[in-house]
């Protein structure tokens, strides 16, 4: 009888991470998925259908981490066939007036946590030559509106990848980032006008055309995306082939965007991005605004 196999992923309570963690489950693995005590509720479908195994665990605290290791262990004998390093969070609004304490928790989240798991995950699966994922984004690759933290965390998650991927090859061991385009979670979910309106109030950008511009970013996945279980069934296909490719491409518009980053003028990406977003009318009434 074959060796069981192990996967331990996290932000599995909703979106990328849980439809993962079913798929994964459907294969055969047995699937530890980890998320914060106060949404680790929304885990227990997957618990009952699929016996997926529960433990809290918020990746920006190091203790929480090093009891999802004990629990692992105990389980597993310290196995582990695949990291799927999937949490995130998003913030939206100007570069210039991202509020300091969203900023670094948006980092401690998207990138520190997730090098912290790999530190202390990264001998199981080693003891497997099995894979380690990251879970980064189109936004790593063209300037998509309004995102900017979001997007230096998912660019900064796929450059710490990109080298562990040659540090980790001589143990046999895969490295994968994912660079993810349109996929409907709660991620990208649509904010209230009357929200927007009063984070915006005191803004440099607040002109005619912004709030419809922020909202149409915020809809950008639900409008545009794929279900997360199609991503789910198309990366995790990939990742149990044992594909030899660093960056992997799923969800809508993933390839395109990320060859358009590569391979056109900076200008051309930006004016696209922003006629899309709706910032072209924006940035006009800023320049009429302030040339008074």
């Amino acid at each position: 009888m074959p060796d069981k196999k192990y996967a331990l992923i996290s932000g599995a309570s909703s979106g990328i991470g849980y439809a993962v963690a079913k798929e994964l489950s459907k294969r055969g693995y047995t699937v530890f998925g980890c998320s914060p005590a106060y949404v680790l509720h929304l885990q227990k479908p997957l618990e009952e259908e699929y016996g997926l195994i529960s433990i809290a665990c918020d990746i920006t605290k190091l203790d929480d981490i090093k009891h999802a290791k004990e629990v692992v262990e105990s389980h597993t004998n310290g196995n582990l066939d695949l990291l799927f390093n999937n949490a995130g969070i998003a913030i939206g609004g100007p570069a210039i007036e991202i509020p300091e304490d969203d900023l670094n928790l948006i980092f401690q989240v998207n990138v520190i946590g997730h090098i912290n798991m790999t530190k202390h995950f990264a001998p199981f699966v080693i003891k497997r030559k099995g894979s380690i994922v990251y879970t980064s984004s189109v936004a790593a690759r063209v300037p998509l509106s309004w995102i900017s933290a979001y997007s230096a965390t998912k660019a900064a998650i796929d450059a710490y990848a990109k080298t562990l991927h040659g540090e980790m090859e001589p143990f046999g061991v895969s490295v994968h980032s994912i660079i993810t385009g349109g996929v409907k979670t709660g991620i990208g979910s649509q904010n209230k006008v009357e929200e927007i309106q009063k984070d915006m109030k005191d803004s440099l950008y607040n002109v005619d055309g912004v709030v419809e511009s922020v909202i149409e970013t915020s809809n950008m996945s639900k409008d545009k995306g794929i279900p997360a279980d199609k991503y789910a069934k198309n990366v995790v296909g990939k990742i149990t082939r044992r594909n030899k490719k660093f960056n992997l491409y799923a969800g809508a518009s993933a390839g395109l965007l990320h060859y358009l980053g590569l391979y056109y003028p900076l200008w051309l990406v930006e004016y696209f991005m922003q006629k899309v977003f709706k910032q072209l009318l924006v940035f006009k009434n800023i320049r009429k605004k302030y040339r008074k």
